[in-house]
């Protein structure tokens, strides 16, 4: 591959006039101070090497010519031209291809401020010079031989799809983007045409064999209602033959069986009145039962109010017993302390006095030495020793100085080594004391700690089973409570109820009805009045006015269920009611107008209904309105013109035919109040069962465990609690402070090592130097006093001088020594002393507290004392209370019991009564019913023309009006019906069954009817399914004329589908080809690069880095994942490395990107910024290692870490007199490394 050589810069940015840069060798740094223009010459390359103006930091070409300062005014005159702002520039690229070719770049600014291109100062096209430029493998548009300021932190954050559209552009697939999208669009176009084609083809098939179906099935069609009006006809005649023999049975056996009921109803009166007589009773029973349970609950709050005094008065006696046993207890301890003090101080005086009579027997020794020493030296030769002495003294003066100089540095070191011995020996002490209280402390503290998790359960579960205690209680005393109150309002009620009897006895028959209803058939609801209910009180009377007779009718699902329930009132003889069938009844929808009028709401509004009784509330209220005033209903009537019935709040009508109807009426106010009425059957079964329930509290009461003992225990559990955990706060408190002690004599004798080893080392050159000295000193003495010495006898006069002082020192250090010690005891006796007085004051304190709180204790106890009594005897009267309480609940049991006695009595009558009456009327419904069976299967012929043979005439010849019911819909039984209606009607209509088969007339079982239900409902469902088409042979030819057009249009639609698929199927393998050529190239080379950039001594192998696909199939259409991991790093995602690690992965993606189809030389542009001086030097060794004559590298750097490696520097600096950025090259290869 080529190099570039060199770069000629003319009036180029901050470079005036032309200038040359360069040669650049394989690895060259550009460097200089900031603001010297090196960005200038990346901008230089890049203008040269056919980069867009807005990517140099510039809007317009214009703007990369020189604008630098004028030139001094002094040499204006002489340089006009040159003086003169420049208009032109241009950058010119001394390319070297690898055959040794030389070509010249050049890329110039014209004073239009237009771009020119020179290849070898030819003038060429853009296309032509990029070309010439791509040939060297140098890409304008990937910029693959460049990286700007700054691209390496956009390289370091870019997204996956960013990632994805570099290395489009680097492999060139980006160039195929546009025809990819277009080819795919006439793909997706084309398929789209064909399979709309083809369904428009599929489609005309299925309606042609739609039709070919259809013609097979309307001639099937004709056929089976052949079949099934021939087995219809058979099968009604079957059952009307089998009717008629059923109906004569009956008939017969109804004339045998109704001869006997008449004698059993007045016994129903005379029970009804012992029934009224045994309630009255029982009523008076139940009023004494309240009154006693009300004063048993008086009298037991009065017991509840005072067991807390008594608790609180126990918690004192509690707290004072223990405050007792505590001073008691500490008033022992400081006694025995203070017979320990006593017998110290007797100690220590002993002491004192024993070492004071040591000293004087010193004192006498040591005087006694003295005077056996023997005689001191004569006059004569004292005075010669001091005169040698003397002389010695002056000739040694100097060493005699540095002898104490140095004597007062050694006591002083000595001193120091002192002081740090007895701190480190103390120290020792301190931490073996320490240690062992800290392991005793511990031990304590685990100890504490399981005492206090112990205490702290048993208080837990204390607590539980006060809780549960109290809380039971109070629920027994608020259901007590409760359940009174209520059961007295009940009671309140029931009196305050004044029903009329007969009103009473007719609505309890009416209530019975409708249970035995519900109870036999399914779906009945209930009645109007139960199922709903006014929104306010207010409203009541308008909203019964409005039901009227509607109030009492029942509510079903079904007609067929409003038809059996009112065949079972007239077998069951139970009377009459009114049915609403949700099934048949018709309905309209509510006028939503009539919402919107003031004062005045729709009757539906104003009542609370489910919604499954939606359809009934509706019938029966239907638009009718609820008006405040009779004011509103009038406006809204007359002026307003509303069709409408409208109800005021006082119960005034005003009806659809403008017809009024006002006043009171006892019945209306009665059936405004039938709501409220509902209740009081409620009320007296909730008596019973309240009742009930006071019985059974009672005995829970009394089965309520009594929680005195339980607050002791709690009282007590707390206060253990408490000292425990005082106490193990204190103990952790203590740990703490002693391990911070223990820390820190630790730190301080770890300290003191290196000092008292600093000290020794002093003391020692100190020894060395007196002993220097004092050997001269020493053979001064011996030449001075020889004389001396051999007068007395003594071969150093040292000998005399050491002998007498070494006495006197001793004598004086053993005296001082008594005299430390008799001073130490005498301050040991003081403190004990002191502390004996305070202790004797401690003491005192306390027996004054015991005094008072034994005082304190026994008023308590007789507090507690007089507090039982008062207890006792409530508790007695309560018992006096519950006894009575038990006898009136057995009176009102005995009560009870003769009423329910009575009710079963009256039980057995009616059950009786109803077993007599009940096979006659099933007989007479079964006729009935029979009967309408007949008439309807006459009236279902003559609707839907089946020919039934007749013995007269034929069926076409009767009537409608024969064969039609009074009133079919009718569900209101206003009277007894007449048994013989449909038999009245199909008088002398008499069928024909002689064509009938003799085994179906032997045979009328439900069996032979199943199998002609079955038979008739397969044709049935045979024919509708069927729905035939009777145009369907007109409809098939036009269908095929249609199919050959769509078989044409489909093939041609197939044609350019496949065709589409082929161009688009050609592209998208090209596209994929040239991408992922491109990226499995990066892909094998980025982690060998990133553990290159990363390897070091202590990480060998270097990091890992890697990419992947979002979308492995067509990857440019989505992103690709950069993962980077620095050595010993877990894995991370690249936004959370840090600025130099996201830096240096980014660098080596770069590298691999431009390793693929790599440039003859590579531009760097600051990359290093982010960069500590190891990753620097770790990128700059990477440079160097790959920096080669086929692969060239030029680098702008600041940081001498890295320019240091390069082979060639290129130095850019600001020339202030000109005003002009200049360059200055050294080759380094010439420097020894």
């Amino acid at each position: 591959m080529g190099r570039l050589v060199e770069l000629e810069v003319e009036n180029f940015k901050s470079y005036r006039g032309r200038q040359t840069v360069g040669p650049f060798h394989n690895f060259t740094s550009v460097i200089g101070p900031n603001g010297s223009g090196k960005s200038n010459l990346m901008d230089a390359i890049s203008f040269v090497l056919g980069v867009k103006s807005t990517q140099l930091r510039s809007s317009q070409l214009k703007e990369l010519i020189y604008r630098g300062a004028q030139r001094t005014a002094d040499s204006e005159d002489d340089e006009d031209d040159e003086n003169a702002a420049p208009k032109k520039a241009h950058v010119c690229a001394i390319y070297e291809t690898a055959d040794k070719v030389t070509l010249r770049f050049t890329r110039a600014v014209t004073s239009a401020g237009a771009s020119e291109y020179r290849i070898n100062d030819k003038t060429v096209t853009f296309a032509r010079y990029s070309a010439a430029l791509e040939e060297e493998n140098i890409l304008i548009k990937a910029k693959n031989f460049l990286v700007f300021q700054g691209d390496v932190e956009a390289v370091a954050s870019q997204s996956p799809k960013e990632l994805t559209r570099l290395i489009e552009q680097i492999s060139g697939s980006l160039e195929l983007k546009p025809e990819y999208e277009r080819l795919k669009a006439l793909q997706d176009q084309a398929t789209e045409n064909s399979a709309h084609t083809f369904n428009k083809k599929r489609g005309i098939n299925a309606e042609m064999k739609q039709f070919k179906e259809q013609k097979d099935e309307a001639d099937r069609f004709a056929k089976l209602q052949k079949q099934k009006t021939k087995q219809t006809q058979t099968y009604l005649l079957w059952k009307l033959y089998h009717l008629d023999q059923q109906i004569v049975q009956l008939q017969e056996e109804l004339e045998q069986e109704k001869d006997s009921n008449l004698e059993e109803e007045r016994a129903f009166l005379d029970l009804e009145a012992r029934l009224k007589e045994a309630k009255k009773q029982q009523a008076r029973a139940n009023k004494e039962l309240m009154r006693a349970q009300k004063r048993l609950s008086d009298k037991t709050k009065d017991i509840d109010e005072h067991k807390p005094e008594l608790l609180k008065l126990e918690e004192k006696l509690r707290h004072g017993r223990r405050k007792l046993a505590i001073a008691q207890e500490n008033a022992g301890k400081l006694q025995e302390e203070h017979k320990r003090e006593l017998t110290s101080i007797e100690s220590l005086q002993k002491d004192h006095a024993d070492l004071g009579k040591a000293l004087k027997r010193h004192n006498a020794a040591a005087k006694k030495r003295d005077e056996e020493r023997g005689p001191d030296l004569g006059q004569a030769a004292l005075e010669d020793y001091n005169q040698k002495k003397e002389l010695v003294r002056q000739q040694t003066f100097a060493e005699k100085q540095e002898i104490n100089k140095l004597q007062l540095e050694r006591k002083t070191a000595e001193e120091a080594t002192l002081r740090l011995e007895e701190g480190r020996t103390a120290q020792e002490v301190r931490r073996r004391v320490l240690e062992s209280e800290s392991t005793a402390l511990t031990a304590r503290k685990e100890k504490l700690e399981d005492q206090v998790d112990e205490l702290v359960t048993n208080l837990e579960e204390a607590k539980a089973r006060i809780t549960a205690a109290e809380v039971e209680k109070r629920k027994l005393q608020h259901k007590e409570t409760e359940i009174t109150e209520n059961l007295m309002a009940t009671q309140q009620r029931l009196q305050q109820a004044r029903v009329d009897r007969h009103e009473g006895e007719k609505a309890a028959k009416r209530r019975e009805m409708l249970q035995d209803l519900q109870r036999v058939f399914q779906g009945v609801h209930g009645r109007m009045l139960d199922l709903c209910k006014p929104t306010q009180r207010k409203y009541q009377l308008a909203i019964s006015i409005i039901l009227g007779r509607n109030m009492d009718a029942i509510v079903v699902d079904t007609q067929k269920i409003a038809i059996d329930c009112i065949q079972f009132l007239r077998e069951q003889r139970k009377g009459m009611g009114t049915f609403l069938p949700l099934d048949t009844i018709l309905t309209k929808p509510a006028n939503e107008r009539l919402r919107n009028l003031r004062g005045a709401h729709l009757a539906l509004d104003v009542i609370q209904f489910d919604d499954v009784h939606a359809r009934a509330m509706n019938y029966a209220c239907g638009n009718s309105l609820v008006c405040d005033t009779m004011d509103i209903a009038r406006d809204i009537c007359y002026n307003q013109g509303v069709q409408a019935k409208a109800v005021s709040l006082d119960g005034t009508v005003i009806h659809k035919t403008g017809m009024i109807t006002g006043g009171q009426s006892g019945q209306d106010n009665r059936n405004a109040q039938r709501w409220e009425e509902k209740d009081v059957e409620n009320l007296q079964k909730n008596q019973v069962v309240m009742q009930q329930q006071l019985q059974e509290l009672n005995k829970s009461r009394r089965k309520v465990q009594d929680d005195e003992h339980l607050c002791s225990e709690l009282a007590d559990l707390e206060a253990k609690l408490r000292a425990a955990k005082e106490d193990l706060t204190t103990t952790k408190r203590k740990l703490a402070a002693i391990k911070e002690e223990i820390g820190h004599i630790d730190e301080e004798m770890k300290k003191s090592s290196p000092e008292l080893q600093k000290l020794a080392a002093v003391i020692g050159s100190i020894d060395e130097r007196i002993e220097e000295a004092d050997a001269k000193i020493r053979d001064v003495e011996e030449t001075v006093f020889a004389s001396f010495c051999a007068s007395i006898g003594v071969s150093h006069v040292r000998e005399y001088e050491n002998g007498q002082l070494k006495m006197t020192q001793k004598a004086a250090e053993e005296r001082m020594e008594f005299e430390t010690t008799i001073a130490k005891i005498a301050n040991q006796l003081d403190f004990e002393k002191s502390k004996a007085v305070t202790i004797e004051q401690r003491l005192q304190k306390l027996e004054a507290t015991i005094v008072t709180d034994t005082t304190s204790l026994e008023q308590l106890e007789e507090e507690k004392t007089a507090i039982e009594a008062a207890d006792a005897g409530m508790l007695a009267q309560a018992e006096e209370l519950s006894a009575n309480v038990d006898e009136a609940k057995e009176t009102l049991a005995g009560k009870a019991a003769e009423v329910d006695a009575v009710k079963k009595e009256i039980q057995t009558k009616n059950k009786e009564a109803e077993g007599r009456t009940k096979t006659v009327a099933a007989k007479e419904l079964q006729t009935e019913k029979l009967c309408g069976e007949k008439f309807t299967i006459f009236r279902r012929c003559k609707l839907e023309e089946i020919d039934l043979p007749l013995l007269e005439g034929t069926l076409a010849q009767v009537s409608f009006d024969q064969l039609e019911r009074n009133d079919p819909d009718a569900m209101v039984v206003d009277q007894e019906p007449s048994a013989h209606f449909s038999q009245a009607q199909i008088e002398g209509i008499e069928a024909d069954f002689s064509s009938l088969k003799a085994s179906y007339k032997q045979d009328g079982s439900a069996e032979v009817e199943t199998e002609f239900q079955e038979t008739i409902d397969g044709l049935t469902n045979e024919i509708e399914r069927i729905a035939p088409n009777m145009r369907a042979v007109d409809k098939l030819g036009e269908v095929e004329h249609k199919l050959k057009d769509s078989a044409k249009e489909f093939d041609s639609a197939r044609k350019e589908a496949k065709a589409a698929k082929d161009a688009f199927a050609k592209i998208k393998q090209d596209r994929y080809d040239i991408f992922h050529a491109a990226y499995t190239h990066i892909a094998d080379k980025i982690d060998p690069i990133y553990k290159e950039l990363t390897r070091s001594k202590t990480f060998p192998l270097g990091g890992t880095a890697y990419l992947s696909l979002e979308d492995s199939e067509e990857p440019y259409n989505d992103g690709i994942k950069y993962h980077a991991m620095p050595p010993m790093k877990r894995f991370r995602d690249m936004e959370l490395l840090s600025g130099g690690e996201k830096t240096v992965a980014a660098l080596a993606l770069l590298f691999a990107i431009h390793s693929y189809q790599p440039a003859p030389f590579f531009v760097l542009d600051e990359v290093d910024a982010a960069l500590d001086n190891t990753n620097v030097a770790k990128v700059a060794a990477y440079i160097r290692r790959h920096a080669s004559d086929t692969f060239q590298f030029i680098v702008i750097s600041l940081k001498n870490t890295f320019y240091e490696n390069a082979e060639a520097l290129v130095g850019i600096y600001k020339d202030q007199a000109v005003g002009s950025s200049k360059c200055l090259t050294l080759a380094l290869e010439q420097f020894a490394e």
